[in-house]
């Protein structure tokens, strides 16, 4: 290490902070056979309460009955089996269309997961296998040289229930004016702490700390790995600019950096993997079982009609579509980045307004075929023969091109 100044160690420390604070950042730094090449990216979507069917491709079996209120002209035929409501997702680029995927998962859950459910439910079951995290298996699979293999943007505490494996861990992302700073991925700034005065200032304190940090290793872990992403993240190169002030015009944010909603979640999913290489970005949309709407008039189902104002910020709810297009137009189709998208929730709804025992995930990137594995009925009922939730991700790693099989055999043709 080198000898610092007192003032060189704080302009460290200052350089840190913004990156540190509020969260847990990182893991170690790994490699794998394609990290050089084209990198791959993985932006989970959960929304959670549920997840209509029609929306993740599977629209078709509900127009008879007019089930969920949905007819022959209010539905849309993208393609080779996938059919979708045509005011919402059927607005998406023509690129994403022609690679949407939709893949059936039957988990056998039909309650949320909760405070007073937090072992079970829809969300546990997709994200979590026993004491095994999903997201952070796949981010510490795909290896790679970032520093934040695994980020979490949004307020949903799911975060803090995500074990970490192979020393990668889900870090929560809050600020993306800070978060590019620290990453040094805007436009130079000549005020800004030099990077590696900035990492070996972080370093100092990491080693100032090592006692209590070795005699508290449990407690503690999440301090130590704050310190040891801190030190990757400013000890390597700075990435291609991302200002903030272009995020902020391509996601209409109106020069806020909280993330505070689904347009600077995605905006922040952008900045991670342009500003810092993330494996997996993890975006669960802002409010409590937000999606789970259980209207019903006339017989008929509301939650198309709730899900429908909620997509495109009707009545209270704001705008979700126009962000998701955003992104969809300036990700998916990257010419040096494999960018998947999954968009996903705790569960199909069946046509009384109740919860289903399984879901439809839309699955997006520009090596995605068009087309439906495993589709539920127009009864949102699935078949005995769908498969579980380790199919799903290994469908998501093989989007990925994930050397191997690491959540086993991939039954979904999606690539």
């Amino acid at each position: 290490m080198k000898n610092l100044s007192r003032r060189g160690l704080l302009k460290g420390f200052a350089g840190a902070a913004g990156l540190m604070a509020g969260s847990r950042l990182g893991g170690p730094l790994l490699r794998n056979a394609w990290a050089a090449g084209e990198p791959s990216h993985l932006v989970f979507i959960y929304l959670p309460g549920g997840f209509n069917a029609a929306l993740g491709g599977v629209a078709a079996p509900f127009v008879t009955g007019n089930k969920f209120g949905l007819t022959s002209t209010n539905i849309m035929t993208v393609g080779n089996g996938v059919t979708t409501d045509k005011a919402t997702m059927g607005t998406l680029p023509a690129f994403a269309q022609q690679h949407w995927f939709s893949v059936g998962t039957r988990h056998g859950v039909s309650s949320h997961t909760t405070p007073d459910n937090s072992n079970g439910g829809g969300e546990r079951a997709l994200t979590r296998k026993g004491t095994t995290s999903y997201l952070t298996r796949l981010a510490s699979v795909m290896g790679g040289d970032s520093a934040l293999k695994a980020v979490h943007l949004g307020d949903y505490p799911a975060y803090r229930t995500q074990p970490a494996t192979g020393g990668v861990s889900l870090q929560r992302i809050s600020d993306l004016g800070t978060a590019i700073k620290a990453l040094g991925a805007g436009a130079a700034d000549p005020n800004a702490p030099d990077r590696a005065i900035a990492g070996d200032g972080v370093a100092a304190a990491q080693a100032i700390s090592k006692q209590q940090i070795d005699a508290n290793a449990e407690s503690l872990l999440s301090v130590n790995e704050a310190y040891e992403a801190s030190i990757a993240t400013f000890r390597k190169p700075a990435p291609k600019p991302v200002t903030f002030s272009e995020i902020s015009t391509a996601y209409g944010l109106g020069g806020a950096t909280g993330v505070t909603g689904f347009a600077s979640q995605l905006a922040g999913a952008e900045v991670m993997i342009r500003a810092a290489g993330s494996n997996v970005v993890s975006v669960f949309d802002s409010g409590f079982v937000g999606w789970d709407f259980h209207q019903v008039s006339g017989g008929v189902s509301q939650n198309m009609l709730f899900s429908r104002n909620r997509l495109l910020g009707a009545g209270s709810f704001d705008d979700r579509m126009t962000p998701l297009k955003a992104f969809m137009s300036r990700m998916l189709n990257l010419p040096d980045r494999n960018v998947v998208v999954a968009i996903t929730g705790d569960f199909v709804r069946v046509p009384n307004g109740d919860h289903g025992d399984g879901v439809m995930t839309a699955v997006f990137g520009k090596y995605v075929k068009q087309g439906v594995s495993f589709a539920c009925d127009g009864n949102s009922r699935f078949s005995g023969a769908t498969p579980g939730v380790d199919a799903l991700w290994a469908g998501l790693a093989a989007a990925l091109k994930v050397p191997g099989n690491p959540f086993g055999a991939n039954p979904h043709a999606l690539v």
